[in-house]
């Protein structure tokens, strides 16, 4: 029987080295992904823009939120489901299709 609760964030840490964020879930599995695939924007006028200059000091600073169901940049006010990160969801639709046009 599939358990959604092993599926929630543990714990979170930035990997500077890497440049990666590394979950570990309850169930034990450890999961690294690229800083450069997460969108991390903020709302203006003009619309959604890039955050820019983001320093492995404000990476650092990422913890587990909502029960697990969540990584979080408080600071940065960036925030991202585990269970999206999972199904190699990293953004907004336009996001991803930009993504996936640079593998393609």
């Amino acid at each position: 029987m599939y358990n959604e609760t092993l599926k929630l964030a543990e714990s979170v840490t930035y990997d500077a080295t890497t440049k990666a964020v590394v979950v570990v879930l309850k169930d034990g599995s450890r999961h690294a992904w690229p800083v450069r695939l997460l969108e991390m924007v903020k709302s203006e006028a003009e619309g959604w823009v890039p955050l820019e200059g983001v320093t492995d000091d404000e990476l650092s600073a990422v913890q587990v939120y909502g029960g697990g169901r969540y990584i979080l940049w408080d600071e940065l006010d960036q925030a991202f489901q585990i269970s999206d990160l999972l199904a190699g969801v990293y953004g907004r639709e336009a996001w991803m299709q930009q993504l996936m046009a640079t593998v393609e």
